[in-house]
């Protein structure tokens, strides 16, 4: 076949599809408003034919596929067995990171059954009825759990297939269920249907590398990777996918988030589930540890509480962890960080087997540890930090290489501003002497020359004054004692409450001045804690070193992804993100679980870079209620900040509410904005925490604040 007859045969398909991914994608719904406007499938002949008339042919012929979609399948849709498949965006070269596709399915399923109804069980699995139809936040929920099972199904399918090229790449998934933007199910009333009981659609975003012989297609491996390992999976694991597993894990995900919203009414920060299974199998596995020999959690007497869990039926008791000071001690190896790490975690809903299902914890709660050489941009760190040698102003605290005080102060104000009710600290990992200092020391450095307030003395201030709560591992001091409301001790990983211990302790060792003694602190009258802080963030002086240009000089588009020419901002793994010639370093932010969080908090560093100074200002005058977790991706921002958290919602400083409106903005394009600065394929963004987006902005060395 002549190049003149390549090009006529590449217009007539070209003909009969339509739009392109940018299009697509920039509509913020790329799911239903994609399948919609595309028009329907060519048939699977075209596709074979197509591939056989390129094959051999330079691989740039390959681009004709652009923004077609064809059937995989003889059937076509409506027919419920139908497989279709969108090119969104063809690979340069073979060579070139994989092209972006989209494969479709109608839901094997009542979607609207699974995501609205009121009594969503299947046929012949017991469950207590519901007395309401699911509000919004409960759809929400329940998409994202449902998305999360599918994007399961087809890894699961793709680990088994027989015809495993490794051309297939998809998002990361944790043992935990996040909003992605891989998977959207879309039920008939979204896609234009309006009799409430059809079914829906399927879309799944991922890569597929599409091979060629040097730079030259290879049309045969191409149809044998689409029709021999893509096919199968979306035909053997999606279509013919277990409904009974599908509405458990639904229903169980579900549960969670409920429990998580109890916890305020019941008084408590956390809670931990009889039964729950908190070790994990290796240091580098987030999965269960199993055998014989392992000890699940169970609860004291004192300390439980019983929950009915409204969508499954079931009862489950455990732990409760009240509002104030918790204490976990014991002796090395015991399990105390491993309890720790389960609580942390406990911000996020997981998957049925995990082990820690029913272990939840407070949404905003946030790991605090050390951070030594990190950054520090103008944080007020004065209520921990006064009286530093060279008269450093700690109100603005600013350095390029902080300490492990100055740094751990810093993550807390910081977690604070953006309005963390709940803090979790480990012993292990936090700087000692920000944590407490024994009279013996005090008498060789006495208090006048010291310039470190241990967090010993404020932490009555902050759980008295400000109602934030604190779980805390110890095992090298108990001069916390007599501010704790509640002292676990693990023996052996089994949890006895020694709260009444540890206060007859307390008093027998109060008041005198041996290395032994504690101080018994009770909370002033007025705070130390100036919340929120007044610290706003400079967009010219923070993106000058970044190769920014003013806004008469820099070409600015409407919306995310025109034409302008921006920087390079990437997520690298799971611990940097690159943004210009700037590294980014999260290695110790412990609540960032996904590859795909990185990519999205990228994209708002992108959104934030590409959109300009006015932006930046505008987003940090703009009223930003807090968001709920897991938040729908389909809906704007809760109006309502007291609906979405259960509480009044804190008054935020500027630089809070950019990184909230930064997170609304990230939702409502889908996890999937437009940036000139930060492309990414489609299918590849987790949601992140409004806490990890803002810590990864501070963590930013060109960041620049003001306090004015």
């Amino acid at each position: 076949m002549n190049s003149n007859e390549e090009q006529q045969r590449g217009a007539r398909h070209q003909s009969r599809s339509s739009g392109d991914d940018d299009s697509e994608r920039e509509s913020g719904d790329f799911g239903s408003n994609a399948q919609r406007h595309a028009g329907p499938p060519l048939p699977l002949e075209a596709l074979g034919s197509f591939l056989r008339d390129v094959d051999g042919s330079n691989y740039s012929q390959l681009k004709q596929l652009t923004g077609r979609t064809y059937s995989l399948t003889q059937q076509m849709s409506p027919d419920p067995a139908s497989v279709s498949i969108r090119f969104v965006r063809i690979q340069s070269d073979p060579f070139a990171p994989g092209s972006q596709v989209c494969v479709t399915v109608q839901t094997p399923f009542s979607a609207y059954a699974l995501l609205h109804s009121a009594d969503p069980t299947p046929p012949g699995v017991a469950a207590a009825p519901l007395s309401h139809r699911l509000s919004p936040e409960d759809v929400a929920c329940r998409r994202v759990a449902a998305e999360d099972f599918i994007l399961r199904c087809v890894k699961d399918g793709l680990a088994a297939s027989r015809h495993t090229s490794g051309a297939v790449q998809t998002i990361h998934q944790s043992q935990h269920v996040l909003p992605r933007s891989t998977v959207q199910v879309v039920d008939a009333n979204e896609a234009g249907g309006s009799d409430g009981i059809s079914v829906g659609w399927i879309h799944v975003y991922f890569r597929v590398k599409l091979p060629g012989h040097g730079r030259r297609i290879d049309g045969r491996r191409i149809q044998q990777i689409l029709f021999s390992e893509v096919l199968p999976v979306f035909q053997e694991n999606v279509l013919r996918c277990d409904h009974r597993a599908l509405w458990a894990h639904v229903t169980c995900v579900h549960d969670q988030e409920w429990l998580r919203s109890q916890l305020r009414e019941r008084g408590l920060t956390a809670f931990i589930a009889d039964g729950a299974v908190l070790p994990r199998a290796a240091g580098n596995s987030d999965k269960r540890l199993s055998g014989p020999n392992v000890v699940t959690f169970s609860s004291p007497d004192t300390l439980r509480h019983t929950f009915h869990l409204p969508y499954s039926g079931r009862s489950i008791s455990g732990a409760g962890l009240p509002h104030g000071l918790t204490l976990i001690a014991g002796g090395g190896f015991h399990g105390k960080s491993t309890l720790l790490r389960a609580l942390e975690l406990g911000v996020y809903n997981h998957v049925p087997d995990d082990g820690r299902t029913f272990v939840v914890v407070d949404p905003t709660a946030v790991k605090i540890r050390a951070e030594d050489r990190r950054a520090v941009h103008g944080t007020d760190i004065s209520p921990f930090i006064t009286n530093l040698p060279y008269g450093d102003n700690t109100t603005a605290f600013i350095t390029a290489d902080a300490s492990g005080s100055t740094s751990q102060a810093a993550n807390i104000m910081e977690a604070l501003e953006l309005g963390s009710t709940a803090l979790l600290l480990d012993e292990d990992t936090s700087a000692t002497n920000f944590m407490f200092r024994d009279p013996l020391m005090e008498q060789l450095v006495p208090r006048t020359q010291e310039p470190i307030t241990c967090f010993v003395h404020r932490i009555c201030d902050l759980i008295h004054h400000h109602g934030i709560s604190v779980i805390m591992v110890v095992g090298g001091s108990g001069q916390y004692f007599p501010m704790a409301d509640v002292v676990l001790v693990l023996n052996a990983y089994k949890v006895t409450d020694a709260t009444a211990r540890a206060k007859v302790i307390a008093a027998q060792n109060t008041g005198g001045s041996g290395a032994g003694f504690v101080e018994s602190t009770a909370p002033s009258a007025t705070s130390a804690f100036c919340l929120p802080p007044r610290r706003s963030f400079l967009y010219a002086d923070t993106f000058g070193q970044l190769g920014w240009q003013s806004q008469q000089q820099h070409h600015h588009h409407h919306g995310y992804g025109g034409s302008g020419r921006g920087i390079k901002i990437s997520g690298s793994g799971i611990d940097h993100i690159r943004m210009a010639d700037e590294d980014i370093n999260v290695t110790l932010l412990e609540q960032l679980v996904e590859e795909g969080q990185l990519n999205a908090i990228a994209q708002c560093l992108a959104m934030l870079y590409d959109n300009g100074s006015a932006s930046a200002a505008q987003w940090q005058r703009e009223a930003a209620p807090r968001p709920k977790y897991p938040p729908s991706l389909l809906k704007p921002l809760c109006a309502d900040a007291t609906a979405a958290t259960g509480a009044s919602a804190p008054t935020l400083s500027d630089f809070a509410r950019l990184v909230y409106n930064c997170e609304g903005r990230l939702r409502q394009a889908r996890l999937e904005p437009q940036t000139s600065s930060c492309y990414l394929p489609a299918g590849f963004t987790a949601l992140p925490r409004v806490f990890e987006i803002g810590a990864a902005l501070n963590r930013l060395r060109t960041l620049v604040t003001s306090c004015k």
